[in-house]
């Protein structure tokens, strides 16, 4: 490891002796960025009375307005959520679903989504509908199979912009275009968009839109935007004091809990900027399509049939035939190469297995080295 490589491990305040390949998955916020959380957890007990009382709605809402304008969303129409999550809850628990019903998301969809759709489902006597499409389909494929699923009592649509199992960059502006007439509401699961996709949110035609922006922008954790079009309304998942100040004003203050995530945001922002902001980003998909090449070529597998659009810094690697055939065997080869201090996702989709690789300001080629050498010797090694 380069002096240089060190200090990003160092600025992410990372184990350095852990190949960190997995960053799409809860994200990491410099130490610069958790310093600053620190700054504002220590204001806030120094008094909190005042604090909380008198300082902090202001505060909030000068944080949500920076998270709008990295974003291009207007501020009143931005409500800070914890997470992904938090936003779908808040939107299902917002319709008033009636039996016969039908929620519609993709067969890529995040599975704590997919559950969130099913309870609500459950309770209110509708159902879920899946839009079925292969990993690797064309966009049209990926189009077609949304409109398909929907039907005159389609109520709510949920299409990922960037799918988590599978890392594929679903063509929501398409989607939503193709629905348009349908009479349904469409939700846009951006968990993976803040910081790799450069967006126009409005232009992409849905009625809800979130994105966590603890992921690959750099924030602390527990901090994500739930946008809706005007007219869209959505009350928060809790009801407190500033329930009837507007949309977004709704959302600042869920009651007593600590804030210094959302009021450290703006660092979170300023780091991903000074990390080259859309420049970097391409850097990092070349980072991560040549890590990608780098452990397929290891382990003697195609690159043919995957996303045609993958995410920018996410990639999958396909598994040898035989080596995950069934979900239950993920979690043993994550265990097996964390003991080889190695964290990436392994994924089963579709009767195949696979990697799920990252690339993120702290990794270098080397660490894709590192896990096509361990990958080789425990699925081709003797």
């Amino acid at each position: 490891m380069s002096f240089m490589d060190s200090l990003l491990i160092e600025a992410f305040g990372l184990d350095p002796d852990v190949v960190h390949l997995n960053h799409g998955a809860f994200g990491v916020a410099p130490v610069a960025v958790r310093r600053a959380a620190a700054a504002w957890r220590e204001r806030a007990e120094r008094n909190p009375h005042r604090f909380n009382r008198v300082e902090l709605p202001g505060l909030i809402a000068e944080a949500r307005k920076h998270a709008a304008g990295f974003l291009g969303i207007d501020p009143a129409r931005a409500a800070w959520v914890r997470n992904v999550s938090e936003g779908v809850s808040a939107v299902l628990g917002s319709l008033a679903l009636r039996p016969g019903d039908e929620l519609v998301i993709g067969t890529h969809g995040y599975g704590a989504v997919r559950k969130a759709l099913g309870h609500h489902a459950a309770r209110s006597g509708a159902r879920v509908v899946e839009a079925a499409f292969a990993v690797g389909a064309a966009d049209d494929e990926i189009v077609a199979a949304y409109a398909a699923a929907c039907s005159p009592r389609t109520r709510l649509v949920v299409v990922d912009r960037i799918t988590s199992p599978t890392a594929t960059v679903i063509p929501v502006a398409a989607v939503t275009a193709a629905l348009s007439d349908s009479g349904a509401l469409v939700f846009v699961d951006a968990a993976h968009g803040p910081g790799q996709l450069d967006d126009d949110i409005a232009a992409l035609g849905a009625d809800y839109w979130i994105g966590n922006l603890h992921k690959w922008a750099y924030t602390p954790r527990g901090s994500a935007i739930l946008w809706s079009k005007p007219g869209a309304e959505v009350a928060p998942t809790v009801l407190s004091w500033q329930l009837e100040d507007g949309y977004a004003a709704a959302f600042d203050y869920p009651g007593t809990w600590d804030y210094a995530g959302w009021l450290a945001a703006a660092d979170g922002l300023a780091y991903w900027k000074s990390a080259g902001g859309w420049t970097g980003v391409a850097r990092l998909a070349a980072m991560a399509a040549d890590g990608q090449r780098t452990v397929a070529e290891a382990l003697g597998v195609s690159l043919e049939r995957l996303p045609a659009r993958p995410a920018p810094a996410m990639r999958l690697v396909p598994l040898p035939n035989g080596f995950v055939v069934s979900p239950d065997q993920t979690d043993s080869l994550y265990e097996a190469l964390s003991r080889q201090r190695i964290e990436v996702a392994p994924v089963h989709f579709g009767g195949a297995g696979y990697l799920r690789i990252a690339a993120a300001p702290y990794n270098t080629a080397g660490d894709y080295d590192r896990l096509a050498g361990v990958m080789w010797d425990l699925a081709c090694g003797d």
